[in-house]
Parts: C-alpha cells; structure tokens; sequence
C-alpha cells in the first residue's frame, strides 16, 4: 500500500524545486460525512482518517469502515501549513483554508448546481498533485507553484496517478476547487479538463468551484462559490 501511484518520485529533480521544500507526499484524506435528507445539507466533521491505495482499490489507515458512497473535494497541491517541522505530513486544509472550508461548505454546497441524491456520504478532500509544489516559500510564489505543479502533472505521471486515485475512490460526485480559477489554462482548467478526459461529465458528476481560501472575497447573496 502507498499514499499514491508514484512511490519513487522525487520532488528534487524538479527544474524549480526550491531547497527546504518538503519532499514527502500528503495523503488523502477523509474529513467527515455529509448527510443529504430531502435537499437539506448537513457535513458532520469527523477526526480526519488518511487513505493508502493498493491496486485499484483504497483502505482507511485507521481501518474503519465506511458507507460506499464518496463525495471527493480537489485541491491543487498541499501547503507549508500542512507538514510539520521534519517535513511529514499533518493533514490537509490546515489554516485559513480549513476554517472557511469547514465554516461555509455546507452553504455553498446548498447553492450549487450539483444534483445530490439524497444519502450519506464519505467527505474526501485530495490534491491533485500531492506533493509540495509551493516548496514551502513563505510568501508563496505562485509561479514556482505552478511550474512546479505543471510538471509534474504532464511530465512525472501526475496525471495518470491521479486519475487512479480517483478510479480507486468512485465518488458519486467531484468538486474542483483548484486554484486558478479565473485562467483558461490555469490549474483549476487543467484538472476539469482532466476530469473530462476521465469520462467525467460536469454537471451530472462534478463542478468547480473558488478555492476555500478565497471564499471571504464575495459577500453578495447570489454568488455562487460552488458552480
């Protein structure tokens, strides 16, 4: 078992990795379940549980078990904020990006286009990329970030690693929430554009949304941070 399909990859060959980047891999996780009664959205956040694949399939670490129903969330790439010290992985959406995904996910979720069936659901956040590809650059350099992130996408075998997560995972539903919304050929449109390949259909299977961080922007009521 391994966090992903690329265990012998190493961020230091990268022709921008920064020194001092973390160079270990942030798992997926699982963040909570989220309840759909009657059009009516409810997320119970639960302790966070790490996933490790094998083959075409996925285990929780902690080896409890789970309804089969996925909701998968997707992210770019993990930050400064989610290693420790020594460079190992603490969990994802850690800092502003968890608090205002935890405090408004269930709102925008409600104001999405997403057609939720009603039933319970396992909430899994993943980067598309799960490596550190901000280097840990403190401010981030967003250009390095996604030099970096482009990479290793189109160039490493992140693309094919991710599409196997994704087949191992068979969420009901996708929401990108990459970063890089507002370029045609930003991350976010790389990912969808991904999705697309994967025989995803957006609409039916998944949307876009902003990245959580940016969700204290916009305060006008029709505004749909989730599309």
């Amino acid at each position: 078992m391994a966090v992903n399909y690329l265990p012998d990859f190493d961020v230091k060959t990268l022709n921008n990795y920064q020194p001092g980047g973390v160079t270990n891999p942030a798992p997926d996780e699982y963040v909570g379940e989220l309840s759909v009664i009657n059009q009516q959205i409810s997320l119970d956040q639960r302790p966070r549980d790490q996933i490790d694949y094998v083959d075409d399939t996925f285990t929780f670490r902690s080896e409890r078990k789970y309804q089969e129903k996925n909701i998968l969330v997707i992210l770019e790439s993990p930050h400064r904020f989610e290693f420790d010290a020594s460079g190992n992985p603490i969990a994802l959406m850690m800092g502003k990006t968890g608090n205002l995904f935890f405090d408004y996910f269930v709102k925008h979720l409600a104001k999405s286009s997403l057609p939720l069936v009603d039933g319970l659901y396992n909430l899994i956040v993943c980067n598309a990329v799960q490596y550190q590809t901000s280097c840990g650059l403190n401010p981030i350099n967003r250009t390095i970030r996604d030099q970096n992130w482009l990479e290793i996408y189109h160039e490493k075998g992140g693309e094919q690693d991710f599409k196997k997560r994704i087949f191992a995972i068979k969420p009901r539903y996708t929401i990108n929430l990459c970063t890089g919304g507002r370029n045609p050929n930003g991350l976010r449109s790389q990912i969808s554009q991904s999705l697309d390949a994967f025989g995803l259909k957006q609409g039916p299977h998944y949307v876009e949304g902003d990245h959580p961080a940016s969700w204290y922007v916009r305060r006008e009521d029709d505004y749909r941070y989730i599309h």
